[in-house]
């Protein structure tokens, strides 16, 4: 029986998804629609950074979020924007990315798909507003031989 030789390749990283601009603490952001195509990945890999503007404090952390559709119309339910956490639980979360101090943050997280289109939620959880950040992403291909 002849091996099975699986490969995969990373596409290149995106321009950024979803900016998370000065984003003050507590507050939600969401990016515009991403639509995987008809040939969705296996998996992807989104890529956060962000720049604390001060010290962070209390959770000290970027949590990342994300909202599904199988048709780019009905995503899936929670908050999308403000300060209100009452539909979180709602959201697939992704990761949370830790901010204990004031330098540029970067931190993966590997996602399995389950729909075609989503947004992407981040919540400033740090205490302080941001200076800056943005989410991007890499799609994955693969092959077998």
């Amino acid at each position: 029986m002849a091996a099975i030789i699986h490969t995969l390749a990373q596409g290149t990283r995106s321009s950024s998804l979803l900016s998370l601009g000065t984003l003050a603490n507590g507050t939600y952001v969401t990016s515009t629609a991403v639509d995987l195509s008809a040939t969705i990945p296996p998996f992807f890999t989104l890529q956060a950074e962000c720049d604390p503007n001060g010290t962070p404090s209390g959770n000290k952390q970027l949590v990342i979020f994300l909202k599904w559709s199988l048709d780019g119309t009905n995503y899936t339910s929670g908050p999308e924007s403000g300060t209100t956490v009452t539909e979180e639980a709602d959201l697939h979360w992704v990761g949370a990315m830790p901010t204990n101090d004031t330098n540029t943050h970067r931190k993966e997280f590997v996602v399995y798909p389950k729909g075609r289109y989503y947004k992407i939620v981040a919540k400033n959880d740090m205490g302080v507003a941001l200076t800056s950040g943005d989410v991007y992403s890499a799609n994955f291909t693969g092959s077998s031989v």
